[in-house]
């Protein structure tokens, strides 16, 4: 993290070096002039002056990741394992009822055991549902002081594109950037931008690939971090691309109403299966019920001739199915029964006993 000086309520004391475009400068002067990064808002994904998008499909819960950041850097507390630096937060959020958005808010901080008796004045909100807000018209809303704030969320993105404005339009999108590039200079702050991915799979895309629209927006932001559904349910993948620090590992988070919170689990991403791998699972899985009810008719081991005769389908798929009920799914056992007078074995099958009263008519 850069080293720079606080005031006496936590805030960067961090002005940035003017910086002309209109002539060329010397590489020594450009060192002497720029010798450190801009201030850490969040370690290892986001400064002062900077863009991030945080991208994910619809409902899965990016309003509330965006949320629990937002009370993280207004308290100066980690986020998912990344340090942040205490500062002063606004939320513009064109989505929700100031209700709705006040409920949320409250709920996220009573979880993150945020003291809400506190006078706390670091989280400025902004309900714009059902107003006329497009990107440039966004600046009224920032008011006189507007360098008080080292974060300034924006959900979503879709509702502040100017009326007409194609979100897969290059032109249209970067436009939209150099907006809050111009501003996040201007107020020394950084934006988080809250957009939805594209529809249809998104796990076998590269991380700046997610996201609906123009390939400008990930292009465009410096930090391009989204989240993913994991191979468990109720887990995601977090992935980041970041232009001023070294890109993250992948991290696993669990959601757990209304906080996301990181998580031990291995980042697995939930891979689409191919049209057959599904299909063969459907028919095997028929034809397991099919099994268990043929057993779940003798309440003794069923001799496997009988089970074979039984099914529906051949001796090499029903050798199989049992076999996979009694290697990995613990649902039958296998019982060899040595014959009379003989060296030679009988193979029985029967359901255990817990199976059978739960998954047999």
């Amino acid at each position: 993290m850069s080293t720079y000086a606080c005031d006496e309520h936590g805030e960067v004391d961090f002005e940035p070096p003017v910086y002309d475009p209109s002539r060329p400068m010397g590489i020594r002067r450009l060192w002497e002039k720029y010798r450190e990064l801009r201030p850490v808002i969040v370690d290892g994904l986001l400064r002062r002056g900077e863009v991030c998008n945080i991208i994910a499909s619809p409902k899965i819960g990016k309003s509330f990741l965006a949320g629990g950041l937002a009370w993280s850097v207004a308290t100066g507390q980690p986020w998912l394992g990344f340090d942040t630096v205490f500062g002063n937060v606004l939320i513009l959020d064109n989505e929700l009822h100031p209700e709705t958005l006040s409920n949320r808010l409250w709920r996220i901080a009573q979880e993150m055991e945020i003291d809400t008796t506190d006078d706390i004045d670091t989280i400025d909100v902004m309900s714009l549902r059902g107003q006329s807000a497009p990107i440039h018209s966004l600046e009224q809303h920032f008011g006189n002081d507007y360098d008080r704030y080292s974060l300034i969320v924006l959900d979503a993105l879709y509702r502040t594109l100017p009326e007409g404005t194609n979100e897969n339009d290059n032109a249209a999108m970067m436009a939209v950037y150099n907006w809050l590039d111009r501003h996040a200079a201007r107020m020394n702050a950084a934006f988080v931008v809250v957009h939805h991915s594209s529809k249809g799979d998104q796990s076998d895309k590269s991380i700046t690939d997610v996201g609906s629209g123009a390939g400008s927006i990930s292009r465009a932001a410096d930090t391009h971090l989204i989240i993913r559904p994991h191979e468990q349910p109720g887990f995601a993948v977090l992935e980041a691309v970041t232009r001023s620090f070294k890109s993250p590992d992948p991290l696993t988070i669990q959601w757990c109403y209304p906080i996301w919170q990181a998580s031990t689990l291995e980042p697995e991403i939930k891979r689409k299966k191919p049209p057959r791998a599904e299909t063969k699972e459907i028919d095997d899985a028929k034809s397991k019920d099919e099994i268990l009810k043929v057993l779940g008719t003798s309440d003794k081991p069923m001799l496997q001739q009988r089970v074979i005769e039984a099914v529906s389908f051949g001796a090499p798929k029903a050798m199989a199915i049992l076999n996979q009920m009694a290697n990995f799914d613990k649902t039958v056992k296998r019982i060899r029964r040595k014959q009379k007078g003989g060296k030679k074995f009988n193979v029985f099958w029967q359901v255990l006993t817990e199976v059978l009263t739960t998954k047999t008519p």
